[in-house]
């Protein structure tokens, strides 16, 4: 809390006060004032999120370590490393888990089932 008694702080509406109230902040973006592409809201909006980022140049880190667990899936069917690469490929997945959205988490690979379940990373 605050020692003013205003209660808790809300830092990240604080910092985006300040940058409104710099000159050169949110007027200089190339967006600003401008609407947001209506195809945006409509069908899978997180789909259209992650376009828009992806072409922002931004990648969540989650999505990097889903590309790696593809990759990693596919060297292991391919080339029969299913033993070798099986841990690694979980410890992946572990991690892809607490970082991504839980509507996106999957569950650890199985070498009975890896031919199966690698489908879901494609």
């Amino acid at each position: 809390m605050n020692s003013n008694n205003e209660g808790p702080r809300d830092l990240m509406s604080e910092i985006f006060r300040e940058y409104e109230r710099d000159e050169a902040g949110l007027k200089s973006n190339p967006g600003y004032g401008k609407p947001l592409p209506k195809k945006l809201f409509t069908g899978n909006v997180y789909d259209n999120f992650v376009n828009t980022a992806k072409n922002a140049g931004y990648l969540p880190p989650w999505v990097k370590l889903q590309q790696e667990i593809r990759d990693l899936l596919q060297e292991a069917v391919e080339q029969d490393k299913a033993d070798v690469l099986l841990a690694g490929i979980n410890e992946k997945i572990r991690k892809y888990n607490s970082q991504c959205p839980v509507s996106m988490q999957r569950g650890l690979i199985e070498k009975n089932t890896i031919r199966t379940q690698m489908k879901s990373w494609l």
